[in-house]
């Protein structure tokens, strides 16, 4: 593609070509077979696991994760049959792929690799909590989220010799939403959920990536896109009290039936998601 795109974007099939026409990593075989099982009501526990075990960073990565202090347990876990069964097939899964992911995608030397990506764990680890409190999938959310910033990355690449192409990271994520739909006519989510259809990620998570920013303004309502809305925001706030909870949309909260006083009383600071 060109080096230059032609800004803002007018429609979303405008968006779709550019996005298509980019030099995006492509998904290696491991993770497009991951991806694949996501729409899958059942994964046979076995083809899963061989599947890992294809790739020894993955595997030692997974059980690093699977060993971490946030998951509170007392004996190490040795193999990944142990890591299976005791954080399950979803958490597992949802590991693996954003591993590649992670790896596969280039953060440019204007952003901190690592606090872009401690953040994107941060948004993720609360999208998980939520969605564990209002009933949808936690690994599904948790990916999701991982998923979104993404799309801030990519819209770095579509004019990467404008002097602010990457200026909006250190925004707060409502001021880099509204920056980037003024710059480019759409914000990150609807832009990673164009990378999401290239790579085959289920319809539901394609859709909550689109809607996430702007989760009310839409007639068919996706909770799952309400959830990671109100967890990117939860990622930026230096400490979670009552007092910065309060900032978080009424709306949205409403919509999803929380209350600000449980979250209050129950909510975990976002360190334990980074660690």
């Amino acid at each position: 593609m060109p080096n230059t795109v032609s800004l803002p974007i007018q429609t979303t099939e405008m968006l779709a070509k550019v996005v298509h026409d980019m030099d995006l990593p492509a998904m290696s075989d491991i993770a497009a077979q991951l991806v694949s099982t996501l729409s899958k009501e059942e994964v046979d526990l076995t083809y899963l696991r061989d599947l890992i075990a294809r790739d020894p960073s993955l595997t030692a990565s997974l059980l690093r994760w699977a060993n971490s202090p946030i998951h509170g347990y007392a004996r190490k876990i040795n193999t990944l049959d142990g890591a299976i069964t005791v954080l399950g097939i979803s958490k597992i899964r949802a590991c693996a792929i954003a591993f590649f992911i992670t790896n596969s995608i280039q953060t440019p030397s204007s952003i901190d690799r690592d606090a872009f990506w401690k953040s994107c764990m941060q948004s993720a680890g609360y999208a998980m909590w939520i969605a564990l409190a209002v009933g949808l999938n936690e690994s599904e959310a948790w990916l999701t989220a991982m998923l979104v910033r993404l799309g801030e990355l990519v819209i770095g690449q579509m004019d990467p010799d404008a002097p602010d192409a990457q200026a909006l990271s250190p925004l707060p994520v409502r001021e880099r939403w509204t920056q980037q739909r003024q710059k480019v006519g759409f914000d990150e989510g609807d832009v990673v959920s164009e990378v999401a259809k290239l790579w085959f990620f289920p319809d539901a998570m394609v859709e909550a990536l689109h809607k996430c920013a702007k989760p009310l303004e839409f007639m068919a309502f996706s909770p799952l896109a309400a959830v990671l809305h109100l967890a990117l925001i939860l990622g930026d706030f230096e400490s979670v009290n009552e007092e910065t909870l309060q900032t978080l949309p009424a709306d949205v909260t409403s919509k999803l039936g929380i209350q600000v006083e449980w979250l209050a009383q129950h909510i975990p600071e976002h360190v334990i998601f980074a660690a």
